[in-house]
């Protein structure tokens, strides 16, 4: 099965050994997601360390393994399903939109946000 992965579950992954970071370890399992959420999760990091309590180190080891699991896309690959997602997630939260789009897109049958 194929899902669109989001920011907030990539973090959530991160926080704690979670049913988030089981499900994305599950081997069954592709994900892909908007190339920038590897900004957003880095630009976050000191807050998602602190919270974790977890090092430096063993941040960029967690990351590194949770983002090998989920294919990220580049803004060309789902550009011309954006307007379009966020027609369909304004009444929603346009802030998952870039998730759709890539869904939509990439014509994956599942979004996990």
């Amino acid at each position: 099965m194929k899902l669109v992965k989001d920011t907030n579950r990539i973090m959530a992954g991160l926080l704690r050994n979670s049913t988030s970071r089981k499900i994305i370890l599950h081997d069954s399992l592709s994900f892909y997601a908007p190339d920038y959420i590897e900004i957003e999760v880095f630009k976050h990091r000191s807050y998602l360390m602190k919270k974790a309590k977890i090092s430096g180190p063993d941040f960029e080891i967690l990351m590194n393994i949770l983002l090998e699991r989920v294919t990220l896309v580049p803004f060309e690959d789902f550009g011309q399903e954006y307007d379009y997602a966020m027609q369909i997630m304004e009444p929603v939260d346009e802030n998952d939109s870039p998730f759709l789009a890539v869904g939509i897109a990439l014509g994956i049958n599942g979004i996990w946000t």
